[in-house]
């Protein structure tokens, strides 16, 4: 998918979030909730989040340290915290800084398995 396209699909993220909260007192909307920002993390290489898969194998102890645990939910919080009015610029923003942290998380991670198989 191009940047463009991407963009866009976060600010109709943006947008239907925006209107599920404001009627979610007075309706229950949980049919109408649709995730675009998985469909915008996935399209940039974000590992599928595994956090109940997790929980379901450690328990509620320690699950969150093992190596292969991954939770979008990073991803989530900054998307809230950088996306408040739904604007082009902040969304092109949002993604600039997934992907880099989505890169810099893939070299770290090769960097890990290469001090792994050194240090066997």
């Amino acid at each position: 998918m191009n940047e463009t396209l991407l963009i866009k699909l976060l600010q109709h993220h943006f947008e239907h979030q925006r209107k599920i909260n404001e009627f979610s007192s007075k309706l229950n909307l949980a049919y109408f909730e649709l995730d675009l920002l998985t469909l915008v993390l996935d399209a940039v290489g974000i590992p599928a989040d595994n956090t109940l898969e997790q929980i379901g194998k450690y328990g509620y102890g320690g699950w969150m340290d093992r190596a292969d645990t991954f939770s979008r939910g990073q991803y989530y919080d900054a998307f809230e915290r950088q996306v408040i009015h739904g604007t082009k610029e902040e969304c092109r923003a949002y993604l600039e800084s997934t992907i880099m942290t989505s890169t810099f998380q893939h070299l770290l991670n090769g960097y890990k398995r290469e001090v792994a198989i050194i240090s066997a």
